[in-house]
């Protein structure tokens, strides 16, 4: 399975916040990226995003995902982001970045938008902060900042949830 740029990832969210005429933040964003993440290496074995996740300290952050929408600061994500990491369509005529997924990437999306879209910004990373969680365990009180969290580490704790609560 290819993997897919965390900013498709972020639009397919935005997507389907957009069809609900619901608002997603920065913050939303990249939490619902990660629980994609997570939950699909869970189920399908495979990573969804080729980017990698950092342990910053309100939670699990794709810097790529990060330099893209910091124009928004913590208010809500208005348009699609488009090729070269653009969000306002006044500035880019580079089409809008998406992601040519199997069934069962798209099946995970899903899953993770009906599971997690009503969640405030707030809740999603206290959800990223459980004790024992990938991020907890690589940012470990803020000795390890900023540093890349293993896809090992977030396959596992999805695995083990997935197996908890089927």
């Amino acid at each position: 399975m290819p993997h897919h740029s965390s900013l498709a990832i972020a639009n397919e969210f935005l997507k389907r916040a957009a069809l609900e005429q619901r608002a997603l933040t920065h913050m939303h964003l990249q939490k619902l990226v990660y629980l994609a993440h997570g939950w699909g290496l869970a189920v399908t074995g495979q990573p969804l995003v080729e980017d990698r996740f950092e342990a910053w300290d309100y939670g699990p952050v794709v810097r790529k995902l990060y330099d893209a929408l910091r124009a928004c600061g913590s208010g809500p994500v208005k348009h699609l982001i488009r090729s070269g990491g653009d969000i306002s369509p006044e500035q880019s005529d580079g089409p809008e970045v998406t992601a040519s997924m199997t069934p069962d990437e798209r099946a995970v999306i899903d899953k993770v938008w009906d599971q997690y879209k009503a969640f405030e910004a707030f809740q999603l990373s206290a959800l990223t902060h459980a004790e024992n969680s990938p991020w907890h365990r690589t940012h470990a009180n803020g000795s390890g900042r900023s540093r890349a969290i293993n896809d090992n580490l977030i396959w596992d704790h999805f695995a083990d949830l997935a197996a908890r609560h089927g």
